[in-house]
């Protein structure tokens, strides 16, 4: 019997009921950028996570039967490949593509964390588990699966104590499990309109301190204001203001934890044009003034109570 053959054997799948026990264990992992490539069909026992962070590329998979799959993948948006499932992966020559990976296997836990705990205190990890699919395609609208996926690749490379770098995974892991869940439930799939609020998520971030008008926004994007906010605010549940301050005040909160810049430079340094502004979003996102988060260094736990 081939290698393939005995892994495919030994396939473990994400969506068993009698796999709900069991807990994750990272067996590979990679981000490589690729100008070409072109994978021979394979199979393997592990659950397999690929994002494509940019570019474009097409995964090939065969169901029981035999019947092939294409789908076609371009930025942000992601597979998940269920153990023992047929697939390739291609790259097209001169077509530019950067890839998150994880291929996940499956292991009998007797501890905390299991996919059953987590199950039963997530509605849309349940649903999620209900919809078994050999290959599951989706899109990743905030990129808050881009930045776990690329914590997970960090804790894996750390060299801390090995207790503590298992500890760190297991967060990691847990966020991985109940993201997967809630963007499924929200259907986040690839769309005409996805890749609007993905460019304008790109676009916040790179440009968070500077006068952001909505449509500047909606003009660098090539879609109408108007169509721009109403696509943001069903995909994301937020308006565009909103998650424009939500930024700016997540960014502040990194300079009063780790400078000693005064709070009227911190609030302009990220974008607004006024400390009282500054206060009052923080205050209203925070609950607290900056002046007090930045006495206590972001210690919620101090002023909590207050």
């Amino acid at each position: 019997m081939t290698e393939e053959k005995n892994r495919e054997k030994d396939s473990v799948s994400l969506y068993a009921r009698e796999n709900r026990n069991c807990w994750f264990l990272v067996k590979r992992y990679y981000a490589m950028n690729f100008d070409f490539f072109d994978m021979e069909p394979h199979t393997h026992g592990e659950f397999e996570i690929m994002y494509i962070a940019s570019g474009s590329c097409s995964i090939y998979s065969w169901t029981a039967e035999g019947t092939e799959e294409v789908w076609k993948m371009k930025e942000g948006e992601y597979v998940i490949i269920d153990g023992g499932t047929r697939h390739q992966l291609e790259v097209v020559k001169g077509v530019r593509c950067r890839i998150l990976n994880l291929e996940i296997a499956l292991l009998p836990q007797a501890g905390v964390n299991t996919i059953d705990q987590f199950r039963e205190q997530s509605k849309s990890l349940r649903d999620f588990l209900k919809s078994p699919a050999p290959i599951y395609k989706c899109f990743d609208g905030e990129g808050t699966l881009h930045t776990i996926i690329t914590e997970i690749h960090k804790q894996l490379q750390n060299s801390m104590d090995a207790g503590e770098q298992r500890v760190m995974q297991n967060l990691c892991l847990a966020q991985l499990l109940v993201e997967l869940g809630r963007q499924r439930s929200k259907k986040y799939r690839s769309d005409g309109g996805s890749k609007y609020v993905s460019r304008t998520l790109s676009y916040l971030n790179s440009n968070y301190e500077k006068d952001i008008k909505i449509e500047d926004i909606a003009v660098k994007i090539g879609v109408s204001a108007a169509y721009l906010q109403r696509l943001f605010k069903e995909q994301t549940g937020k308006t565009l203001v909103d998650k424009i301050n939500e930024l700016r005040i997540e960014k502040a909160k990194v300079l009063l934890e780790t400078s000693s810049l005064p709070v009227t430079d911190i609030a302009i340094s990220v974008g607004f044009n006024n400390r009282q502004h500054f206060t009052y979003t923080f205050r209203k996102l925070t609950g607290c003034s900056p002046s007090v988060y930045s006495k206590h260094k972001g210690d919620y736990q101090v002023w909590a109570f207050k």
